[in-house]
This record gives structure tokens, C-alpha cells and sequence, in this order.
């Protein structure tokens, strides 16, 4: 709960903004921000190497005491830091939808994203390493993602990033159409019955694929019921790796739906047809390379980062 009032009160303007609007750092030595984890190029980037890098330019809304106030800010993508950092990939056809990123701040606040998300090429929603916010240079840089509807995922003075490939196997459930759930030693198993009676939700959605374009009409549950009729409550650092009978794997995280606007649904009926299995919809992705077909199971997983000494 301490967690998520942090969020709430950076997005608010409560913390981390300074009189002038700028996002106020609280520790006065010399920022760096390491990349590790499942990486070929472990790195340590020092803010004058982050500054280096090819900033991008974006806007973002905040609400404060005094109303909402939109500015310029400018940063690196987290995208690029990640990508440069060589992720280690199995040879799978869109492996790089297999990575997950946790990134920590001032104060242990942590986030956790799927790099499919911040892809241009699938989910094409950001977010940066903010240097500049407003026209005010940070002592700290600040993590954002400026398309969210609010502050939820903002972390303030970040200091590491965490890379996971996501590399599950495929498990067959007892029936056909049914689908198991499993995070870390806990599985269970929704059957196809269950699966049909948790609350439906029908979406219309248009990718595009190898063989152009397509837009079809989705029925079934969202992830969070179906998550919750798992016995599994999500946080801001839930990861879920969709897993096709081909083995095929593509990661997206709840926090998606909750403040990126982006819906993911557990697909029953397509265009009116039943499907044969559950198949895993990120609606408003550009390419619908995180769409699981013929899905058995999903592997839920939390931070990458292990909590610090005394938590």
C-alpha cells in the first residue's frame, strides 16, 4: 500500500515537484543508473552518458495542487537502454516479446514492464529515463510514461534496471480449451466451463500481421478476472508470459490495462466462433505479435529485483 501512495502523490505533485514544477531529486551525489539481469552488455550509465544518448522530446500532463499542468520534458527511451543492453534471446520467432524490465528508484519503487509494450513495432507506448522536465535539468533521472493516464508508473530518481527473459515451458491442461495458471510453485488449472462463467467482455480489434491487416471481434474474460479467479492478485510489478502449444511466448503486464489504456482480454470467441483454446489479446498493439493463439498456459511472475535487506 506504502508503494502505491508514492505513485499516486508523484503523479499528484505532492512529491517530487519543486516550485518551479521540476521534478526535485532528494540525493545529492552523483546519479548513475545500472542495467543487468539477463544481458549480454551489463552497463552503468552515469547522467552525463544518459545525456549522450539521443534524447526524445514528449509531453506529459501532471496533476498538481494548483491543476493540471502540461510541459515538455525530454529523456531516453527505456526501449533503447534495454535493446542496447543486448538482451539474451532464445532463437523463437519474436523472442524480444519473452523480455520483462524492472526498474527501481529513490526509496525501493519499482515497475515492471513488458519490452513488447514499449515497442514502436508492437505496443508503441513508451517510456523514458526523464532528464529535463519542464526546462529544468534533473539531478536524478526520473522514469515516465507520458501516454498512461497518470502518475501510477512514474518512478522518481532511478537508479537500476532489471532485465528478465521470460523462456516457459509449455504445459498442457488436463482438458482441451481449458488453461493453466501458474506463479512460481502455485498452478491451477481454469476449466473451459470456469473460464466461460467469469464476467465477458467483447472487443473489436484491428493489428497487423505477415498477411496484412486484420480486424476481428473478441469475447471473453479480462486478464485481471481471470487472474482473480486464480487466486492471484496483481500488482504494479505483475509480469504474465502468454504461452501458445507451439511454445511460442509473449509477456504483458496488468498494469497495461489499469493505466496504459491498452485492454488485455483472455479471447473464448472470435468473430463469433468458439475458439478450440483460450488466445491472449493486447488491443492496441500496432502488430499483433503478443495475439497467443492456442494458448495453455500462463507463468505469472513479480519484480525481477530482490527486496532489500530487512523487507
Amino acid at each position: 500500500m506504502r508503494k502505491w501512495f508514492v505513485a499516486l502523490a508523484a503523479s499528484a505533485g505532492l512529491v517530487g515537484l519543486g516550485a518551479t514544477g521540476a521534478v526535485a531529486s532528494a540525493t545529492p551525489h552523483q546519479a548513475s543508473v545500472s542495467v543487468a539481469g539477463a544481458v549480454a552488455t551489463p552497463a552503468t550509465y552515469s547522467l552525463s552518458a544518459l545525456e549522450a544518448l539521443p534524447q526524445t522530446t514528449f509531453t506529459v500532463t501532471r496533476r498538481t495542487w494548483r491543476g493540471s499542468v502540461t510541459q515538455t520534458d525530454e529523456g531516453v527511451s527505456l526501449e533503447t537502454i534495454v535493446n542496447d543492453s543486448d538482451p539474451i534471446l532464445p532463437s523463437d520467432k519474436n523472442a524480444s516479446l519473452r523480455v520483462v524490465i524492472t526498474v527501481a528508484g529513490g526509496r525501493r519503487q519499482e515497475r515492471t514492464f513488458a519490452l513488447g509494450e514499449l515497442d514502436p513495432g508492437f505496443g508503441n507506448h513508451p517510456a523514458y529515463l526523464t532528464l529535463d522536465a519542464g526546462g529544468h535539468p534533473l539531478r536524478e533521472p526520473t522514469l515516465i510514461v507520458p501516454g498512461d493516464r497518470n502518475g501510477a508508473r512514474t518512478v522518481p530518481d532511478v537508479g537500476e534496471i532489471e532485465v528478465g527473459v521470460e523462456n516457459p515451458d509449455t504445459t498442457t491442461p488436463p482438458e482441451g480449451g481449458a488453461l493453466t495458471v501458474q506463479d512460481g510453485g502455485y498452478s491451477t488449472v481454469l476449466s473451459p466451463a470456469e473460464l466461460a462463467s467469469l464476467p465477458q467482455k467483447t472487443l473489436t480489434v484491428t493489428f497487423e500481421s505477415e498477411s496484412g491487416e486484420q480486424t476481428h471481434t473478441e469475447t471473453g474474460p479480462t486478464l485481471d478476472e481471470v487472474l482473480l479467479a486464480a487466486r492471484i492478485r496483481p500488482t504494479f510489478n505483475t509480469w504474465v508470459a502468454a504461452v501458445g502449444s507451439d511454445d511460442y511466448v509473449a509477456t504483458a503486464t496488468p498494469a497495461e490495462a489499469w493505466v496504459g489504456r491498452r485492454p488485455l482480454l483472455i479471447s473464448l470467441v472470435e468473430d463469433g466462433v468458439p475458439l478450440p483454446m483460450p488466445r491472449l489479446i493486447t488491443d492496441g498493439d500496432v502488430m499483433g505479435g503478443r495475439y497467443v493463439d492456442m494458448m495453455t498456459n500462463l507463468v505469472v511472475g513479480g519484480s525481477l529485483l530482490a527486496p532489500p535487506w530487512g523487507w
